[in-house]
């Protein structure tokens, strides 16, 4: 059982027990308040514009083109931030990571390892036609769903240096994005990135799979397609085969010669036989996906919560199901404000700003008496009259003070003349009222 100690961030996220830590940040489990239900919540620290960056790729993953929907993708469904710190808001996955499954089962059967792989695919190609690159394709990234002895359930999470084909292409000598030994060739090369290095990646797990390697030792990616031919040598999984077949053209050296993820998954076979024939070790055990996350104790925060359900909580049923989000529910409020009680309840229809900024409202006045809102509005007395003789007074002000200032400006000129005359040697008699000599003084 798992004791806990909880924080709040944004009044909305209640952060319960710390489940992992990584580089950018830690996964916690968390309680969603909105919703009354347990989630797994991403804590990152804005310490510089790279991670703003990657908490806004991470966020718009989800949003873009329904992906947040897809069976096999795991993006956030919304996002918190309170100071310096941002909250990734995702569905709690309980089976952990195939790395940490294939450290633990040993090597897996060819057939379980087509079967993990078209699913990786699948996702990877509703990305890539969504125009996104994740780049991170790892085991570490490749969640498994609580399915115990059924078939297992592939989910590929983290999208923090995913690439949309329109982001801004930003280089810097010598800095490559990936992990080191699932990165393609042309990557470690410093080509521009594109779907094909997803494809790479993918056979790469697929091959860590088949013949993991002991922590910490990775082949350069030119040695990687070597490892292919001895992991399925003598294999007698019926799925070796064409298994073989695709994970050599997807770790082809050139990645114009590799398939498409959707080719690729498209060409692997499908299982054949309930789970207990296919999902199985190298070894011919089981192979099975039981809860990696503690329970929670009784009585603690949490505890008997429904969770986010895998495909996020617009799909969460019951007492527990979402209510509109906070746009929408100011967007209710202010429509409803300004419509009044004989506007129509029919669906809101969006205005241009354009019509707003250059067509004043225009009032009725009999609607205006008829509301109890006081006497009509006169020419007189309507507020655009009014404003409209205080702009003119002021620039009648204006126009008397610029008049004046001119004056002034005159007379200063021709008092300057009147000076240099008398000042100026054999200066006539003074004609003025009163003159000033060297010696004398004043003079009538």
């Amino acid at each position: 059982m798992t004791s806990i100690m909880s924080d709040v961030i944004a009044g909305r996220i209640e952060l319960l027990d710390p489940l992992a830590r990584g580089a950018t940040g830690s996964l916690w489990r968390a309680i969603d308040r909105r919703y009354g239900a347990i989630c797994a919540a991403k804590v990152m620290r804005q310490r510089d514009g790279a991670d703003v960056l990657r908490f806004v790729r991470e966020q718009t993953v989800g949003t873009a083109h329904g992906l947040g929907a897809h069976p096999h993708l795991l993006p956030p469904y919304t996002w918190v931030a309170e100071d310096d710190t941002v909250v990734l808001v995702m569905p709690l996955v309980h089976g952990g990571t195939l790395s940490g499954a294939v450290a633990d089962h040993g090597p897996l059967a060819p057939a379980l390892v087509a079967h993990l792989l078209r699913q990786l695919l699948d996702a990877l190609a509703a990305m890539h036609d969504a125009s996104w690159v994740h780049r991170d394709v790892k085991p570490a990234n490749l969640l498994l769903a609580l399915t115990g002895e059924r078939g297992p359930h592939l989910l590929l999470a983290d999208f923090g240096i995913a690439l949309h084909e329109s982001d801004v292409r930003l280089t810097a000598t010598g800095l490559v994005h990936g992990t080191p030994g699932y990165m393609a060739p042309e990557v470690l090369e410093g080509h521009a990135c594109d779907a094909s290095q997803d494809v790479w990646a993918a056979a790469a797990c697929a091959l860590e799979a088949l013949a993991p390697l002991p922590r910490g030792e990775r082949p350069t990616a030119r040695e990687l397609p070597s490892r292919l031919v001895p992991a399925l040598a003598g294999s007698s999984d019926p799925a070796a085969p064409a298994l073989e077949q695709v994970l050599s053209a997807m770790l082809a050296p050139d990645p114009r010669a590799r398939p498409s993820a959707a080719a690729a998954r498209d060409a692997l076979p499908g299982p054949t036989g309930p789970p207990e024939q296919w999902a199985l070790t190298a070894g011919g055990e089981r192979f099975e996906v039981f809860d990696q996350v503690e329970p929670l104790e009784a009585g603690s925060p949490g505890h008997g919560a429904p969770e986010v359900p895998l495909d996020g909580p617009a799909q969460q049923a019951g007492p527990n199901a979402p209510s509109p989000s906070l746009h929408a529910r100011i967007t209710a409020r202010s429509t409803a404000a300004g419509a009044g009680p004989s506007a129509p309840t029919a669906s809101v229809r969006q205005v241009s700003t354009e019509h707003i900024a250059h067509r004043p409202t225009r009032v009725d006045p009999a609607a205006r008496q008829s509301a109890g809102a006081g006497p009509a509005l006169t020419d007189a007395t309507r507020p655009g009259r009014r404003s409209g003789g205080i702009a003119l007074a002021l620039l009648a002000v204006s126009a008397i003070c610029l008049i004046a200032a001119l004056a002034l400006l005159v007379i200063a000129l021709r008092g300057g003349e009147d000076s240099d005359a008398a000042s100026a040697p054999g200066a006539g008699p003074c004609q003025a009222d009163a003159c000033v000599t060297a010696a004398e003084g004043p003079a009538r």
